[in-house]
């Protein structure tokens, strides 16, 4: 599911916003906390031996509050995700109606349907994700998000309905901040026994993820009232927010 034995997470001389994702490009980032991760990943390899879900909110609350500076500032790690995500919805939207804004990006709605689902996924997937350090996370989540919730089939245009849309828009949005999380753990899930151990963790995480992403975001996108691409962006980005500061709720 995750990518929990590929990456060793940051550290903590790396800036807290990469310059490629700021969404608030000139507004000053503070400096991080000499090793502000620490707490975050000793309370998460505490969660992978004990199996206790207060250990996981507690190892959240220190990456909201302090390995990424608040809700002030950790949402601004996502700005390549929230501009990706705003195409991405643009694109699903023509691809359900008439495939115009699609065909403009040399997506052909007719050649597309009934292709196989993962074909068309990577094509989406190739065309949406930004040249810089995010390319793999947005790729990954965009596969992720529509196998997850058109299956694995073959691709029909018709069933892009609004309501479906806007479930892969939460799947995506949750998949980029779950991967966020796993690279940043790093080398703390070794402390799992196994890898029914660290499968099972890497679900009950996406899951406390999906649960706040669908609570803010699934009613903003499926209200009734025309959505532009502005609309969505910041839709993410408020949604990410209040991940945030759920987060930093966690065991003050």
């Amino acid at each position: 599911m995750g990518t929990s034995s590929s990456s060793k997470g940051s550290g903590s001389k790396q800036p807290m916003v990469p310059p490629w994702a700021d969404d608030q490009p000139g507004t000053p980032v503070p400096a991080g906390p000499p090793k502000r991760f620490q707490a975050f990943r000793t309370s998460f390899g505490k969660y992978l031996k004990s199996g206790d879900r207060d250990d996981l909110k507690r190892s959240l609350g220190h990456y909201a509050r302090t390995a990424t500076g608040g809700s002030g500032v950790g949402p601004r790690r996502f700005g390549s995700v929230y501009n990706s995500g705003g195409d991405f919805y643009e694109v699903l939207k023509s691809l359900g109606g008439d495939g115009g804004n699609a065909a403009e990006r040399g997506l052909s709605r007719d050649s597309l349907a009934g292709q196989p689902l993962d074909v068309v996924c990577q094509r989406l997937a190739e065309m949406l994700a930004p040249e810089n350090g995010d390319a793999d996370r947005i790729r990954e989540a965009i596969d992720e998000a529509m196998l997850e919730v058109l299956g694995e089939g073959d691709f029909d245009p018709d069933s892009l309905d609004d309501e479906t849309v806007a479930r892969i828009m939460g799947e995506y949005l949750s998949q980029t901040v779950f991967q966020e999380i796993v690279e940043e753990v790093g080398g703390s899930w070794a402390n799992a026994p196994d890898e029914k151990r660290t499968s099972a963790a890497e679900a009950e995480l996406l899951e406390v993820i999906r649960v706040i992403v669908d609570k803010n975001l699934a009613p903003k996108l499926t209200d009734g009232k025309a959505i532009t691409k502005s609309d969505v962006l910041r839709f993410m980005r408020e949604t990410v927010v209040e991940v945030w500061r759920e987060w930093e709720s966690f065991d003050e």
